[in-house]
């Protein structure tokens, strides 16, 4: 399939763990397809590992559950993204990170265990 520049532009950033830049370039394409869940819950999903490593729990919580309703309609597979594979890690977001807290300290966070969220490579 022919991908826009903009979509292998989010994966490169994604996988250089640039999930800032990950979540701009990918929303320049959304801009332009604005009724494109799939692309809004791809950068929901950069914008949750942005959050995370600044150890805001709550802003990554929110993203988790929007980001779970965007893209649940693309499972299993969408435009070669495992879309179960998110999903599932969406709910671990979920499911681990406390939901009266509103920040941790990295070290807190690291002790939770959520993985990166695995995404496509593509060369």
């Amino acid at each position: 399939m022919n991908y826009d520049p903009l979509y292998f532009a989010f994966f490169r950033h994604y996988h250089q763990k640039e999930y800032w830049e990950a979540h701009e370039v990918l929303e320049e394409l959304w801009q332009n397809q604005r009724d494109n869940d799939f692309y809004h819950g791809l950068i929901q999903v950069a914008a949750i590992m942005h959050q995370l490593e600044r150890g805001k729990v709550r802003g990554a919580r929110k993203l988790a559950t929007t980001a779970l309703y965007y893209l649940k309609p693309y499972a299993p597979m969408c435009q070669d993204v495992d879309v179960s594979t998110v999903l599932t890690w969406l709910q671990q977001c979920l499911d681990v990170l406390p939901v009266a807290q509103e920040r941790m300290s990295l070290e807190e966070l690291q002790k939770l265990g959520i993985p990166i969220c695995k995404l496509p490579q593509f060369e």
